[in-house]
């Protein structure tokens, strides 16, 4: 399972999901879900990962973590 690390670099940095869809085009809805502990998500755009991205100055590689599935 891929799983985001968005909620982990906004506490980090006191970062609130308001604050996130300011500095983003991303509406307060899709902010708030994708910045929930546990990083779990349904479907992510390439513009929206490039959104997160530019916000936080990292390389998609920060804002993603492969967890292998439990028994593999």
């Amino acid at each position: 399972m891929v799983r985001l690390k968005v909620h982990e670099l906004m506490r980090e940095r006191g970062i609130t999901a308001y604050r996130l869809c300011q500095g983003t085009d991303l509406t307060y809805p899709s902010a708030y879900r994708l910045s929930r502990a546990g990083g779990r998500f349904g479907r992510l755009h390439a513009e929206t990962l490039d959104q997160l991205c530019r916000f936080f100055q990292v390389q998609p590689g920060r804002l993603l973590q492969w967890v292998p599935a439990n028994g593999s």
